[in-house]
């Protein structure tokens, strides 16, 4: 079964496979405005569905795409050859973003000590050192 996210695609558009880049792909300006995509440094990854234009098998790749919205065919398809009209249909565009920039969640026994630090209404907060005055008051 086909992954859910290739039920849809956001955009599809033919280009030919360039000649003299190493196989890249460029991504038409209409498409590039409609998924608002602009030229940047450390650029979005892209779901792609890429196949010989007119027929063919689909071929599915998540690719990295350069400063100027373009993404490079891999080894792995390599019916596809320089010059050639290729179909591609964009089924996601994922942000890039470091990962020492997100957002880092506690799990596990970090998770429990950050809970237990939280303060709590009605939880004692001198410790065990008036252990027996308690007792003493529940009965």
């Amino acid at each position: 079964m086909a992954h859910p996210h290739l039920k849809a695609a956001l955009d599809e558009f033919t280009a030919v496979v360039h000649r003299t880049k190493n196989r890249l792909v460029a991504i038409p300006a209409e498409v590039q405005r409609n998924l608002g995509l602009e030229k940047r440094a450390d650029n979005h990854l892209v779901l792609v569905s890429i196949r010989e234009h007119g027929g063919g098998r689909w071929n599915h790749n998540y690719f990295k795409l350069t400063y100027d919205n373009e993404f490079a065919i891999p080894s792995n398809i390599p019916s596809l050859k320089p010059g050639q009209m290729v179909d591609v249909r964009i089924h996601r565009v994922i942000a890039d973003v470091p990962a020492e920039n997100a957002v880092k969640q506690p799990h596990g026994a970090h998770l429990l000590l950050s809970l237990a630090k939280r303060a709590r209404k009605g939880w004692r907060s001198d410790g065990s050192e008036r252990i027996d005055e308690y007792l003493r008051d529940d009965f």
